[in-house]
């Protein structure tokens, strides 16, 4: 497994510096908002639909262009001029993976951003199926995408991403789509691709209890950032969250419901910690 960076030696990955976008002129998307990710970090987005979450996800990968402000990607500002600069290290996955299911069979798909980076020939196959095994769909590279389901289409789009190797990973609502099965193969891979393979992770999600799962958390509202911490920090506060609608996780609730009546049973996050306090608790 490679070696973990160290608090003292993590790197700013992505930051944003005053980053303001409207879709017109009368209106605000995102609001002043800055905040820094370091390499290797995983990162959840929360926020209500018109939060401004998907519109920073567009805005960070250069889809869209903000009226003010400076976006930088391992400390190079983004421009113009250098867009190349973050194709080559963001990769996004986004909601529906038919919208971005482009060539004929799993390989073609994979393959896509290959041939547009021109990679030679002898070399694509063998990295097609390096990304394919990561995600586990080595075995489906010559199905068509009317023989996949939407797990694996998804799947198949992950290692399109994986195969241009980006050191950034966006998910943009990327389980929003996916049966419940589906859904935490996905949220485990998010961890497996922050800790094994060393990729900073960004996920814009509605779903509370992948939250749990995050290094950090930021939550937009109304296009501001109002809030950022670790996920101990930030739902600890339920009152906060209550009043910003925002839902809490199911481990927390039922944790803080059964410590009303048993206290040795402390709230938490830790699905893990909670079983074992039950079981202590019920002997």
């Amino acid at each position: 497994m490679p070696q973990q960076p160290t608090k003292e030696t993590r790197k700013l990955a992505v930051e944003f510096d005053h980053i303001t976008f409207g879709y017109t002129d009368k209106v605000v998307n995102l609001d002043d908002v800055s905040f820094g990710i370091y390499e290797n970090e995983y990162v959840c987005i929360i926020g209500h639909n018109g939060s401004g979450k998907s519109t920073l996800s567009k805005v960070l990968t250069g889809l869209l262009q903000p009226r003010n402000g400076t976006i930088r990607l391992f400390n190079k500002a983004i421009n113009k001029s250098n867009l190349k600069h973050l194709r080559d290290n963001i990769g996004i996955v986004f909601q529906n993976p038919d919208n971005q299911f482009i060539g004929l069979t799993a390989e073609d798909d994979i393959a896509f951003g290959l041939e547009n980076r021109k990679v030679d020939p002898h070399a694509m196959h063998d990295i097609i199926v390096a990304a394919a095994q990561i995600v586990n769909v080595d075995g489906l590279l010559e199905l068509e995408a009317t023989k996949l389901s939407g797990g694996q289409k998804q799947r198949v789009a992950i290692a399109s991403v994986l195969a241009i190797n980006p050191k950034v990973i966006i998910f943009d609502e990327s389980t929003a789509m996916l049966d419940p099965k589906s859904k935490q193969e996905l949220k485990n891979l998010m961890v497996v691709l922050k800790e094994q393979f060393n990729k900073t992770v960004i996920s814009i999600t509605h779903d509370m209890e992948e939250v749990i799962n995050a290094d950090r958390v930021i939550i937009l509202k109304g296009g501001k950032l109002i809030e950022t911490g670790t996920p101990v920090e930030v739902f600890e506060n339920r009152d906060f969250l209550k009043n910003i609608s925002l839902d809490i996780p199911f481990t927390l609730q039922l944790s803080s419901l059964l410590n009303q009546t048993h206290k040795d049973i402390a709230a938490t996050l830790d699905v893990e910690k909670l079983l074992e306090s039950i079981c202590q608790t019920s002997k």
